[in-house]
C-alpha cells in the first residue's frame, strides 16, 4: 500500500502547475532528482503489494518509503504555501525574480533544499537496506505462473436452514427453463463470503438439475486466472479428472477444439466459480457450442458486470445478506451443531447474540466462522462478552478477513485510498456519494484522465467499488448516478485495518486513540469527547461526526478537507479556520456564533485560493432571517461546487467569473446588477434558481450561457414564456432533470418539444395550464418521474396507449380535475402513483390495466371510492389509501 502514497506524491510533483513554480524557484533539479528515485522505488513497492510481504525486514522497508514519501509531500506542500504565489506570474522568470526579491521569501527556498537533501540522503539509506533486505529480487521472474489457492471455503452448514432455500428454488428454475432455447448464462452476484459458492453448489447436486443435463462439470477459477490453465481445467474435468495437466495441449486453440468437440450434441451445464473478469469469458466463450438445446453456464462472482457481458439478457441473481433471524439461526447451528435451537434455550445469551449476529451483518461466513471459535468456548455470557470486547475480527476471524480481503487486495492502486476513505465514516452511516467523490477529489486521489471531468472519474471509481461488492448502494437517483451508499461493518473494518496500519487514516472514538493523533494525517472524530487533542501539525484531513461545536484547527495548516458532519443547529466558531488557505473541501453546516466579525471572515475565506467544494458557512444576515455566501468565496477561481441548505440564499453577483463551477444549490437568487452584465459560470451542470418577474429577461439571457446543464429547478413568477419553451437554450440536448415552479397568473400553454425530450424527472408545480397537458407529456419517451402539484385546471385527462412507456413514478397533487381515463398500454411500467388532494377526481377509468403497479397511495379516497379502488387493484403489494 506504500505504492498509494508514492503515487499521490509523483502525481503532485508532476503536476504542471507545481513543476512550473519549482522551476522558477530554482529547485527543480533537486526535486527532479527525488522523483526519479521515488520512480525508481515504485516498482518493487508495487511487487511488495501483490505478494503480499510477510518478512517483517521487508514490512519495516516498506514503511520506511512510505514515511519519505509523506515526508516528499509535506515539504513540497509547505514550500508551495510559504512562497508566493500568483497564477499570472507562471512563465514570467524574470517577474518571479523580481518578486522574490521583494518579498525576501529566499528562506523559504532555503529550507526546501535542506530538507530535500536530507530526504535524498534517506532515500539513499534506504536503497541500500533494500539490497540488505533482499527486496531487490521482489521484480525478479518467478518462473511459471500458477493460479493461486484459493480460500478456504466453508461448506459444513445446509443452505437450507440459513435462508438459502429461495435463492436455491429461484436458481434451479432457472436453469431448468426449457422455453429459453439458446445457451444461457445463470449468474450468482455477492460479496466475498456472502455463500455463493455454497448455493451453487446445493444448486448443483440437486437431482432435478442432475437429471437435465447429460453432462456436469464445477470449474474453480481465479482472479489471477491463466487462459491455459482454466482451459485445461475444464477439458480435463470433461473427459477424465484423473489426466495430470501436464499431459493436456498447452495451445489455447488446440483445448478449446477439444472441449467444443466433446461438448457438441449435448446438453450441458459448466459451473465457473468466481470469476472475477469479463476476460475470461471473452477468451474461452468459443469452446462451448450454442447449439439451442437449452446448455446453461451457471456462474459465481463478486461483480455483477460480469455475467452481464457474458450474457446481456439474463439478469444477474444478486445473493442478499442473512436477516438477523436468519443470522441468529445460522450462528446457533454452528455453535450448537446437535442441539435443538428451541429460542428458549438461549435466553441466558440473548443479548449477547445479539451483539455478535449485529457485528457480522448477515454475512454467513462471517457468522460461520464467529460459530467455530465461540464453539470452542464455554456456553458463558461472561466468558462470550470477554470474547466479544477483546475479539480481533481480523485475526480470530481469519479465513473470513482473508477472503474479504481479497477483493481488497484486487482493487488497483488509485481505488485503495478510495476504500480506505470509507473507514472514517461511523458504523451503518448513510454517506451522501456526491459529496464522498468531492472529498476524493479534494484529496488528490482522483487521477486527470482525457475528455472526462474529475467527478466522471470519481464516480468510475465508486461504481467499480459497487460491482465489486465492497460498497452497497442505499438509493440512486432516477439518472442513474448513487446518491446514498452504506458499507457492510465487516468491509468497514477492513477499510479501517488498512487505514490504521499505511498511517492513512485514524478514527478516535475513545480516549485510547489520542496516542496516534499526534502522526495522523487525516482524523476522523467520532466522539466529541476530544479535549486537549493533539494533531499532527501536517493533517491532511478532519472530520467531525457528533453533535456540538468543532475544535481549534487553525494550527493544521495544511488541510485539504473540513467538514463539522451534517447537524443544521451548529454553532461555528468562525476564528477556527484562519490560515486554513489549502483547503480543497470545507463543510461548515450550521450558523456562526453571535459575535463573529464578518469582514474578517470575509478575508479568510477569500484566501482559501484552492477552495473546490464550499458548503457553507453563511454569514451576512439579511432582515435577521437569512444567511447568504460571503462575497469573498464569488473570487476563489478553483470551486466547482456550492451548497446551501435550509432558510439560506445565494446571490450570483456580476462580478463571479467560476469557469469550472458546476454545481450550485440552494435558493439562488441574481443579483439586480444582470441587467447590466451577466456572471459568467460557463460549466454549471446543477442549478437552483429563484427569477423574480423584474429580472426574468436577465435570467433567460443567464441561461442562454449555460451548455452543460444536466439538472435544472427553476422558480419564477413572470408570464415569460421563454423560461417554459426551452428549445433556445444551449443545454436543451442535455438536461435529465427539470423542476418548474410558476407563482404566476394562468394562462400558459404548453406545447409540441417546448420541454427536452430526454428529460428522465419532471417536476411541474402551480403552472395552471387551461389545457390538458398529459397528451404533450406523455410524448417524453424517458420521463421515469413525473410530479404535477396544481399544473393544470383541465376537467378531464387522458393517458393515451403507449404512451409514458418508461415511466416509474407518478405523483398527482391539488389537481382540479374529476375524470382520468387510462388506456390499455399506458404507462406500462409504472411503479408507484401517487394522487393527493385531488378532491373532484373519481375512480380513473383503466386503472386496473396499471398491471406493474407496487404502490398506490390515495390520500383521502373516501369510502365510496375506496372500495373500488381495491378491486380494480387487487394486483398491487401495496395500497395506501388513508388520511393525511
Amino acid at each position: 500500500m506504500a505504492e498509494t502514497i508514492v503515487n499521490l506524491v509523483l502525481g503532485k510533483l508532476a503536476d504542471v502547475v507545481v513543476k512550473e513554480v519549482l522551476l522558477l524557484y530554482g529547485v527543480d533539479e533537486k526535486v527532479e532528482k527525488v522523483s526519479h528515485e521515488l520512480t525508481r522505488i515504485q516498482a518493487f513497492l508495487k511487487d511488495a503489494d501483490r505478494k503480499q510481504i510477510k518478512d517483517e525486514r521487508q514490512k519495516n522497508w516498506v514503511k520506511e518509503v512510505r514515511d519519505v514519501a509523506h515526508s516528499i509531500e509535506d515539504v513540497i506542500d509547505i514550500f508551495l504555501m510559504e512562497i508566493p504565489q500568483n497564477p499570472q506570474m507562471l512563465g514570467k522568470r524574470e517577474a518571479i525574480k523580481n518578486m522574490l526579491r521583494k518579498t525576501k521569501k529566499l528562506p523559504a527556498v532555503h529550507n526546501l533544499v535542506d530538507e530535500i537533501n536530507q530526504i535524498l540522503e534517506k532515500m539513499k539509506e534506504i536503497e541500500e537496506s533494500r539490497v540488505r533486505y533482499g527486496i531487490d529480487n521482489f521484480g525478479e521472474a518467478s518462473g511459471d505462473i500458477k493460479l493461486p489457492i484459493r480460500p478456504l471455503i466453508l461448506p459444513d452448514i445446509d443452505p437450507n436452514i440459513v435462508g438459502f432455500k429461495a435463492d436455491q428454488d429461484h436458481i434451479v428454475k432457472e436453469l431448468l427453463d426449457e422455453t429459453t432455447e439458446r445457451r444461457s448464462v445463470v449468474s450468482i452476484c455477492g460479496t466475498g463470503g456472502l455463500g455463493k459458492t455454497t448455493l451453487a453448489q446445493k444448486v448443483y447436486n440437486c437431482n432435478d438439475v442432475k437429471g437435465q443435463f447429460d453432462v456436469r462439470i464445477w470449474v474453480a477459477i481465479s482472479e489471477k486466472f491463466g487462459i491455459i490453465d482454466v482451459s485445461r481445467k475444464i477439458l480435463r474435468e470433461l473427459i477424465d479428472p484423473s489426466i495430470e495437466m501436464s499431459d493436456l495441449s498447452n495451445e489455447a486453440e488446440v483445448i478449446f477444439t477439444e472441449i467444443h468437440n466433446y461438448l457438441s450434441g449435448k446438453k450441458y451445464l459448466i459451473v465457473l466459480d468466481d470469476v472475477w473478469t469479463i476476460d475470461l469469458w471473452t477468451q474461452i466463450s468459443p469452446a462451448f457450442p450454442d447449439e439451442h438445446n437449452g446448455s446453461k453456464l451457471l456462474v459465481t462472482t463478486r461483480f455483477v458486470d460480469v455475467p452481464k457481458g457474458m450474457d446481456p439478457i439474463s439478469e444477474p441473481h444478486k445473493l442478499q445478506f442473512l436477516t438477523e433471524e436468519l443470522s441468529r439461526e445460522l450462528l446457533l447451528k454452528t455453535i450448537f451443531p446437535n442441539h435443538d435451537l428451541n429460542k428458549s434455550s438461549f435466553d441466558d445469551l440473548s443479548d449477547i447474540l445479539d451483539q455478535f449476529v449485529h457485528k457480522c451483518g448477515g454475512l454467513p461466513l462471517a457468522l460461520v466462522v464467529l460459530g467455530g471459535l465461540l464453539s470452542k468456548k464455554p456456553r458463558s455470557y461472561a466468558i462470550w462478552c470477554s470474547v466479544f470486547r477483546t475479539m480481533s475480527w481480523h485475526v480470530e476471524g481469519k479465513n473470513c478477513s482473508e477472503i474479504i480481503g481479497t477483493s481488497y487486495e484486487d482493487l488497483p492502486f488509485a481505488i485503495k485510498s478510495c476504500f480506505m476513505y470509507f473507514a472514517a465514516f461511523p458504523e451503518d452511516h448513510y454517506i451522501d456519494a456526491p459529496l464522498l467523490l468531492q472529498m476524493w477529489i479534494a484529496e488528490g486521489f482522483i487521477p486527470q484522465e482525457d475528455n472526462r471531468t474529475l467527478e466522471e472519474t470519481a464516480e468510475s471509481f465508486l461504481e467499480d467499488l459497487v460491482q465489486r461488492s465492497m460498497i452497497q448502494v442505499d438509493s440512486r437517483s432516477y439518472v442513474g448516478s448513487i446518491k446514498t451508499l452504506r458499507i457492510h461493518d465487516l468491509l468497514r473494518d477492513l477499510a479501517l485495518q488498512k487505514a490504521k496500519e499505511e498511517n492513512f487514516l485514524l478514527v478516535y472514538s475513545n480516549p485510547d486513540d489520542k496516542m496516534s493523533l499526534s502522526r495522523a494525517r487525516r482524523v476522523a472524530i467520532h466522539n466529541s469527547d476530544f479535549d486537549q487533542l493533539i494533531m499532527s501539525p501536517n493533517l491532511r484531513s478532519l472530520l467531525f461526526f457528533y453533535e456540538g461545536s468543532m475544535p481549534n484547527c487553525s494550527k493544521q495548516r495544511l488541510l485539504k478537507v473540513v467538514s463539522n458532519g451534517d447537524k443544521e443547529e451548529n454553532i461555528i466558531d468562525l476564528g477556527m479556520f484562519v490560515g486554513l488557505t489549502q483547503l480543497r473541501y470545507l463543510s461548515l453546516r450550521g450558523r456562526p456564533s453571535d459575535n463573529y466579525d464578518q469582514e474578517f471572515f470575509e478575508k479568510v475565506i477569500g484566501r482559501m485560493k484552492y477552495l473546490q467544494t464550499l458548503i457553507g458557512p453563511f454569514l451576512k444576515t439579511i432582515d435577521n432571517n437569512y444567511f447568504q455566501f460571503p462575497e469573498s468565496a464569488w473570487n476563489i477561481k478553483t470551486l466547482r461546487h456550492m451548497y446551501s441548505t435550509g432558510n439560506r440564499i445565494c446571490k450570483i453577483p456580476t462580478s463571479a467569473k467560476l469557469t469550472n463551477l458546476q454545481t450550485m444549490i440552494g435558493r439562488v437568487w441574481p443579483e439586480q446588477s444582470w441587467e447590466i452584465e451577466l456572471p459568467h459560470i460557463p460549466n454549471l451542470r446543477s442549478l437552483e434558481l429563484m427569477a423574480i418577474s423584474s429580472l426574468s429577461r436577465a435570467v433567460v439571457t443567464f441561461l442562454s450561457t449555460l451548455q452543460h446543464l444536466t439538472n435544472l429547478d427553476i422558480r419564477h413568477d413572470d408570464t415569460v414564456v421563454d423560461i417554459l419553451d426551452m428549445r433556445g437554450f444551449p443545454f436543451y440536448q442535455n438536461l435529465q432533470s427539470l423542476s418548474l415552479t410558476y407563482f404566476g397568473p394562468t394562462g400558459l400553454t404548453l406545447h409540441g418539444d417546448m420541454l427536452p425530450c430526454h428529460l428522465i424527472f419532471l417536476d411541474i408545480k402551480f403552472y395552471k395550464f387551461q389545457q390538458d397537458i398529459m397528451p404533450v407529456l406523455e410524448k417524453l419517451c424517458c420521463l421515469k418521474v413525473l410530479i404535477l402539484a396544481g399544473a393544470f385546471k383541465s376537467r378531464k385527462t387522458t393517458c393515451s396507449s403507449g404512451g409514458f412507456n418508461q415511466l416509474e413514478v407518478l405523483e398527482l397533487n391539488s389537481l382540479s380535475m374529476e375524470e382520468w381515463e387510462i388506456e390499455e398500454g399506458a404507462m406500462p411500467i409504472l411503479k408507484q402513483l401517487y394522487i393527493w388532494d385531488c378532491d373532484k377526481l373519481i375512480v380513473p377509468q383503466g386503472l386496473q390495466f396499471l398491471t406493474n403497479l407496487q404502490k398506490l397511495d390515495w390520500r383521502d379516497v373516501g369510502d365510496s371510492k375506496a372500495n373500488l379502488v381495491r378491486n380494480l387493484c387487487q394486483h398491487v403489494a401495496s395500497i395506501d389509501l388513508g388520511e393525511y
